[in-house]
């Protein structure tokens, strides 16, 4: 089942991705970040079942930060990339498990781009 949520995982990040993108190019709205947030709480719940908790960890920060935002700037705009890029990152060198130290870190670094 872990090869099938690898593959589910791949689908919504590119579906996360385009929603980005394309809020990125016509300026978000609401509607556009509640898709966002509603793909990203998708990929954060799968990623603490199969085992992946940075998945969970950079998943819960994406929606925190997308929260209570009407509209995305420029800046936050990049801290969302940031976000979807890590994700990425942490399905290409498949880091599964609790991995303490990069938590951590992680937590730090959303805790930063956040403030």
């Amino acid at each position: 089942m872990i090869d099938s949520y690898q593959g589910w995982a791949v689908d919504d990040l590119a579906e996360l991705w385009k929603a980005y993108q394309n809020a990125d190019k016509s300026g978000s709205d609401r509607r556009q970040i509640i898709k966002m947030i509603e793909i990203a709480q998708g990929i954060r719940g799968e990623g603490g079942s199969f085992d992946f908790a940075l998945i969970s960890t950079i998943g819960d920060s994406l929606c925190k930060f997308l929260e209570e935002k009407s509209e995305l700037t420029a800046m936050e705009s990049e801290i969302m990339k940031v976000h979807i890029l890590a994700m990425r990152a942490v399905f290409r060198q498949d880091l599964q498990g609790d991995q303490p130290g990069l938590n951590r870190n992680l937590r730090q670094l959303m805790t930063l781009l956040r403030a």
